[in-house]
């Protein structure tokens, strides 16, 4: 049997708690956001269960105007300094979420056909939740970051 010696190998270093990196805890105005982005999520995911791509795409973009406005107002900026951010932020995110539902139906639908109906019943709404959640995630971020407050304070105008 062939021994080795311990002591030669090289450590692996543990790494202690206090060293992992930590998620940045919400300011009060970002726990009244994130409750907030919580509703309308649960909003646009019943907005999904409409029937007609239309009609779902503009209910969700407007949605997506409603929740972008609430946060602007718990962080007190006005809409009409990020109107442009809001207004392609919804309109992106009405339009494609009917456009990705249609997508993930098809690649449902070739792999197993079985699904087809409790896929398209469940998808839609799911879809829908997620892109108004995330969108509102990543205003929040932008919103808790300061970063347009500090453009507002600088005086800083963006052409529109």
């Amino acid at each position: 049997m062939v021994e080795t010696d311990q002591s030669d190998a090289e450590k692996i270093p543990l790494i202690k708690p206090n060293q992992l990196p930590r998620r940045k805890k919400l300011s009060e105005k970002g726990l009244k956001a994130q409750r907030v982005i919580n509703k309308y999520t649960v909003l646009a995911s019943g907005i999904g269960f409409i029937p007609f791509a239309f009609t779902g795409q503009v209910a969700v973009g407007g949605l997506l105007v409603k929740l972008l406005n609430d946060l602007c107002r718990i962080y007190g900026l006005s809409f009409s300094d990020h109107q442009i951010k809001i207004i392609v932020s919804a309109i992106l995110g009405g339009s494609h979420y009917d456009w990705i539902s249609r997508y993930l139906m098809k690649y449902i639908k070739s792999y197993a056909p079985v699904l087809n109906f409790a896929g398209s019943l469940l998808l839609r709404p799911v879809i829908s939740g997620l892109i108004v959640y995330y969108i509102g995630k990543l205003f929040l971020w932008h919103l808790e970051s300061g970063a347009w407050l500090k453009v507002k304070e600088k005086g800083l105008k963006h052409s529109a």
